[in-house]
């Protein structure tokens, strides 16, 4: 019975810590102590650490509530809450069923402590970073806490976590932004974009998710992307597309299925690499990629300028340079005010 006793009141918040691999050096010898003093009691704590494991388990499933679990642990631990009534003290039926509820209440507490604990090592509250560009901003480079490389284009936001935990590697964008991911096949990286999910292990692309376009588009550079619609049943075929080198993925928010196409933009990387390629490309789309990858305003005077189209390739050239080859290949008449890019036709002047 002094055994029984000795079990019974032990610490039972150190010993699920031990258990957990939680308790601090003079915690765990505390409950080695313990341990050393019988056979009964070290048998106890294997049973309880197999317990414990399918306890850890079922937390893992992601179905385990901290908070809940420790109201549970504090209010069964709280003397005052414990109302004991000694009333009949003959009645043997009446002792004896105090006794089994006394039990029953301190292995509930034993489970609330030790799940109390393995659920804040499981689902511990995550640190998360983010990083936000200016609406005329560029990031060029920005490394994750897992060795991948960002750009982030103008008016853009990143949300990560300060260390990736679990099974993957998942980070949140809205608005547009490159990715070059370092390959990790036991934890694949995920980008949640809008209504989309992007799923990779290790490759380049990019991704635009501006709200306002209410839809998401993917193009992968290298290696190979898995888009899912986040609102569908993702294991269904029509809810996912899988892209390879020059593919792009279009998801309309309101839409339920991605769309695969091939990728006929040249220029999907100006607003990071500032090389630009135009072939036989009207000037309403040339002065739109411009204005998109230098944060200008570009107007003409006569909207039949707009259908001129041009030929020309600019490496990393800045945008006076460019303007004024336009001007100069159609002969036009261009003038600058407070950013703001204005074409005319010479006879105009």
């Amino acid at each position: 019975m002094k055994q029984k006793k000795n079990i019974e009141f032990f610490n039972r918040d150190l010993l699920a810590k031990y258990i957990c691999d939680e308790a601090s050096p003079v915690e765990k010898s505390e409950v080695e102590a313990w341990l050393d003093q019988s056979v009964e009691n070290r048998e106890e704590l294997e049973q309880n650490r197999k317990m414990l494991d399918a306890i850890d388990t079922f937390y893992k499933k992601e179905r385990f509530d901290s908070v809940a679990a420790f109201k549970n642990v504090k209010a069964k631990m709280n003397p005052s809450k414990m109302k004991i009534i000694h009333r009949n003290p003959i009645r043997k039926e009446v002792i004896t069923r105090f006794y089994k509820y006394a039990a029953v209440i301190i292995f509930a507490v034993f489970l609330a402590s030790a799940g109390f604990y393995i659920g804040l090592k499981n689902h511990s509250t995550e640190v998360y970073s983010e990083i936000i560009s200016t609406p005329s901003q560029v990031i060029n480079e920005f490394t994750l806490p897992d060795g991948s490389v960002v750009a982030l284009n103008s008016n853009s936001k990143l949300v990560f976590p300060k260390q990736f935990k679990g099974d993957t590697r998942e980070v949140t964008i809205e608005g547009e932004a490159f990715f070059d991911v370092k390959p990790n096949p036991e934890k694949p990286f995920i980008i949640n974009a809008g209504n989309a999910r992007v799923k990779v292990v290790g490759t380049s692309f990019n991704v635009s998710a501006y709200p306002e376009t209410e839809k998401v588009e993917v193009v992968v550079k290298t290696g190979k992307v898995q888009v899912i619609n986040k609102s569908a049943d993702e294991l269904s075929a029509e809810a996912q597309i899988y892209l390879t080198p020059g593919e792009k993925g279009t998801l309309l928010n309101k839409s339920s299925n991605p769309q695969k196409s091939e990728n006929t933009d040249p220029n999907y990387l100006a607003w990071k690499t500032h090389d630009l390629v135009f072939a036989e490309v009207p000037l309403n789309e040339v002065f739109k990629c411009l204005e998109k990858t230098y944060h200008v305003n570009i107007e003409v005077l006569e909207p039949e300028l707009y259908n001129l189209k041009l030929n020309a390739q600019f490496d990393k050239k800045p945008i006076d340079f460019i303007l004024n080859v336009v001007s100069l290949t159609f002969n036009l008449e261009l003038s600058v005010n407070n950013e703001l890019y204005t074409f005319s036709n010479h006879k105009n002047n």
